[in-house]
């Protein structure tokens, strides 16, 4: 909500290279999406999603309409 992205907006998983890139999920709360029927935090699902086993920033890897959720977080000082 600090992003201004509301529950149910749908956000995009994002990493080049990946099968699983342009994925979609929808936000359930402040600190979890919805993935495959599954609540889920943003690192936990990038690290499910790329099978990366060490520590990741999970906004990192998703896009709300084309920008990067850190870069939005950074923006809007969040």
């Amino acid at each position: 909500s600090a992003c201004g992205i509301a529950i149910g907006e749908q956000i995009e998983f994002c990493a080049q290279g990946y099968e699983l890139s342009g994925t979609l999920c929808a936000v359930v709360d402040d600190k979890h999406v919805e993935y495959d029927g599954e609540n889920w935090s943003l690192t936990a699902l990038a690290k499910h999603l790329t099978g990366i086993k060490s520590s990741i920033a999970g906004p990192r890897y998703f896009k709300y309409k084309g920008e990067w959720l850190n870069d939005i977080r950074r923006r809007l000082g969040v």
